[in-house]
């Protein structure tokens, strides 16, 4: 087993002993459950719970990135590893031994998982010399140098070394001593004592020469962890994925942040559901006003363009006459928005009623629905229509690359006073800058833009 394995396996015996702990102060040990003596029970849950997380923590990951490496990436590994463990083992234990203490299980797992992991950056750094990995670095591109230098990358892992890809140039790694070429890394993996290596091929290297780096540590017992030059991609992020039993690469143009975005969609479903609520009385008052302020429909129905180009059926209160969009054409001289998208102001089109419903964005309601059903979001860029969609450049097609919203940077900072590419450049802005904290902070600032009244 390399020391590797064993800081591996270690941190997985703490956090072992941290759900038992977590189990004890729900009172397992107090309770039986169905026909069974406590300390049978209190065994049962215990080897439910610790085949659970053993079992999910190897399926995601838990131990891929240590918490010294990067505090943030562990946390959010061991919140989802624990809240799926505490979901298949919870609804185990509550069919055989009806379970005591559910709640205090999570939040006392939750808390301790998490200090556990806050508290080894506590240690002082001479007692984790004895546990920093040598590593090995398998290749030359620009991955390796930013993974290797400063005391930062030199307090959490122990770089022992390179060896390049045939035709690579050395000049990147001067802080680093060449253990040979790559016919010799049987020799230097085995006299080196190597715990796990760092591959980062660059565009020079042939694909037949880093899958034989990839076989090679695998005889040798070796993790791997995969820095190829061809994902430097500034904005976008890449994941793991399956299909027909194959493994691949997602790349993705928002991070892939399973907890935060099911965080996202929890809050989109209760925000929604809400506000439909809150504002029934609003949403019949605006129906009403409609139907009784001109001849037509109190829906406007129109297929809008969502998440990498699907479309969706959107409806909004109709704010203008029957027939107003056959005009659009006639009128696109007078439009104030340059690009696809078209926007005059004192629409003729509009109606009376329509004019007040705009301005305070009130025929935007029904959209709620849309959000509620999955084919928007709260926050996300507007979206468009497909005709729009059909003229964008190359770049500008990339804000469709995520789920539309009922608000966005654009709606709150820069509505009806920015040009078109400006407008992307915020979506895009949105895009790769996404948190649930930027959620956050547009919904509170589009209440203020909502009551200013800024809409066309």
């Amino acid at each position: 087993m390399t020391r590797g394995s064993n800081f591996r396996f270690a941190g997985c015996a703490i956090d072992l002993g941290c759900i038992a702990a977590a189990l004890s102060m729900a009172g397992i040990w107090q309770h039986p459950g169905r026909d069974y003596p406590v300390w049978t029970t209190a065994t049962i849950r215990l080897a439910i719970y610790w085949s659970t997380w053993i079992l999910v923590s190897q399926r995601l990951d838990t131990y891929l990135v240590a918490a010294s490496r990067s505090l943030g990436k562990s946390l959010r590994s061991v919140v989802e590893t624990w809240a799926v463990t505490w979901g298949i083992a919870g609804l185990i234990d509550v069919k055989m031994l009806e379970s005591v203490g559910t709640w205090k299980t999570l939040v006392g797992g939750l808390l301790l998982l998490t200090v556990v992991r806050v508290l080894w950056l506590k240690l002082p750094v001479a007692a984790l010399q004895g546990w920093r990995a040598r590593v090995l670095v398998i290749g030359t591109c620009d991955s390796a140098r930013s993974l290797t230098v400063g005391s930062d990358a030199r307090s959490k892992m122990n770089v022992i070394g390179f060896v390049p890809f045939p035709g690579e140039t050395t000049d990147g790694l001067p802080h680093l001593r060449q253990l040979g070429q790559l016919d010799d890394l049987q020799q230097v993996v085995t006299g080196q004592n190597v715990d796990f290596a760092l591959v980062c091929p660059s565009d020079q290297a042939v694909t037949g020469d880093v899958r034989s780096v990839f076989r090679q540590c695998d005889e040798a017992g070796l993790g791997v962890q995969y820095f190829p030059s061809f994902l430097d991609l500034d904005h976008l992020s890449v994941s793991l994925t399956w299909a027909a039993d194959r493994p691949g690469l997602a790349i993705h143009s928002q991070p892939n942040q399973s907890l935060a975005q099911f965080c996202k969609r929890t809050i989109d479903v209760i925000g929604a559901g809400a506000g439909i609520v809150l504002l029934a009385p609003v949403l019949l008052g605006c129906a009403l006003a409609v139907k009784l302020g001109s001849r037509g429909p109190i829906l406007f129905h129109q297929t809008r363009v969502g998440k990498n180009g699907a479309t969706f059926d959107c409806f909004k209160f109709r704010t203008m006459y029957v027939g107003a969009h056959e005009l659009q054409e006639k009128l696109r001289s007078h439009s104030v928005q340059d690009g696809p998208a078209f926007k005059i102001p004192e629409d003729p089109r509009v109606t009376g009623v329509g004019r007040m419903l705009r301005k305070f964005s009130l025929d935007e309601l029904p959209q709620l629905f849309s959000v509620l059903f999955g084919d928007m979001s709260l926050v996300g860029p507007r979206p468009p229509i497909p005709s729009e969609v059909k003229n964008y450049s190359w770049w500008q097609r990339r804000r469709i690359s995520v789920k539309p919203g009922l608000t966005c940077v654009w709606q709150v900072w820069g509505r009806n006073r920015v040009s078109f590419k400006r407008w992307v450049e915020m979506d895009l802005f949105y895009i790769d800058n996404w948190s649930l904290w930027l959620d956050l902070k547009l919904i509170a600032h589009t209440f203020q833009a909502v009551l200013r009244g800024t809409g066309m």
